[in-house]
């Protein structure tokens, strides 16, 4: 259970970064919000890692 939460973490924020990129050339955003999305996937990831890593 742990291993598949983990691996859709790993996913999702895997599909959200590039996802985030477009979003910011298409659209814009505030300077503030890239870098605070961008490590906020990074934790994500790093979660989902935590959890598959404990899984096994």
């Amino acid at each position: 259970m742990r291993n598949t939460i983990g691996f859709l973490m790993q996913f999702a924020a895997l599909i959200f970064l590039p996802m985030l990129i477009i979003w910011q050339l298409d659209f814009g955003m505030k300077l503030l919000w890239m870098p605070t999305l961008t490590i906020l996937a990074m934790c994500v990831f790093w979660f989902g890692t935590t959890l598959r890593d404990k899984a096994e």
